[in-house]
């Protein structure tokens, strides 16, 4: 998005400390993934106007936020004087953090891997993280052909890149297949952005969607955004990585969509 466009908006704080397993909102559900982060040292990457630092801090967390647009950071450097929050900031690359090895506990990761090249990415997630330390990952994704034709039918938004798109089946296995996947849960069904271009409130077709991916897994096939936990690996399982704790969807099921 151009600078000039962005306003800032007073943080949410309340919606995501303590955010519940069930909600129908994909970021609520990362902070739900986040579990306790008390006195943790968070990376949000690709923090843009940080817009979740203030969360962040609220659940405790020692939080760096970093984004390649010096734009973007200065927002975000106001924001957090407004909220009276403590964080570090910092104009940095995905791809070259300039963080320590094995100095990050968990990375915040919302809506950014989509724009990157994902192994140097991924690889950048495992130097800086610590043995024990993990990812929380909201991408938008796009498993369906029907899909992905559907797609072209809706105008694509001025501040949208030319090379920004939804992560394929194969770009999704690139992001986790090098992690121990947990709490994976798929959110938004098509028709949950037309209040994009209706102009109304999205809560109740947020609800409309959730419900129906609960209750008819075939859906799933459909979804447009993926949230996940990704676990550094132990040394006993570095081999075979695969999709685990699937939260109440048919895991066999989307396994087979995903893997093709």
């Amino acid at each position: 998005m151009e600078a000039h466009k962005i306003v800032l908006s007073p943080a949410q704080v309340w919606r995501y400390i303590h955010a519940p397993a069930n909600t129908a909102f994909p970021l609520e559900y990362a902070f739900h993934l986040l579990g306790d982060i008390q006195d943790k040292h968070v990376l949000d990457l690709g923090c843009g106007t940080g817009e979740e630092i203030p969360a962040l801090t609220w659940c405790g967390a020692h939080v760096t936020g970093i984004d390649i647009s010096p734009d973007l950071i200065a927002f975000a450097q106001e924001r957090i004087q407004r909220e009276r929050v403590q964080a570090e900031l910092k104009v940095g690359s995905a791809y070259q953090t300039e963080l320590p090895d094995g100095s990050v506990d968990v990375i915040f990761c919302m809506s950014l891997i989509h724009h990157l090249d994902i192994p140097l990415a991924v690889s950048e997630m495992h130097r800086i993280l610590k043995s024990d330390g993990f990812v929380v990952v909201k991408e938008p994704i796009c498993f369906s052909r029907l899909y992905a034709k559907m797609r072209t039918l809706f105008p694509v938004g001025e501040d949208v890149s030319q090379y920004e798109h939804p992560l394929t089946r194969t770009e999704f296995h690139q992001l986790h297949e090098s992690f121990e996947v947990s709490g994976l849960r798929l959110f938004r069904l098509p028709f949950a952005a037309m209040p994009r271009y209706l102009g109304v409130r999205p809560r109740a077709f947020m609800k409309a969607s959730d419900f129906m991916l609960r209750h008819c897994h075939y859906l799933e096939h459909f979804a447009t955004v993926a949230v996940m936990k990704l676990k550094m690996p132990s040394p006993s399982n570095q081999q075979g990585m695969h999709i685990l704790d699937l939260d109440d969807t048919a895991e066999e099921t989307l396994q087979s969509e995903i893997h093709g």
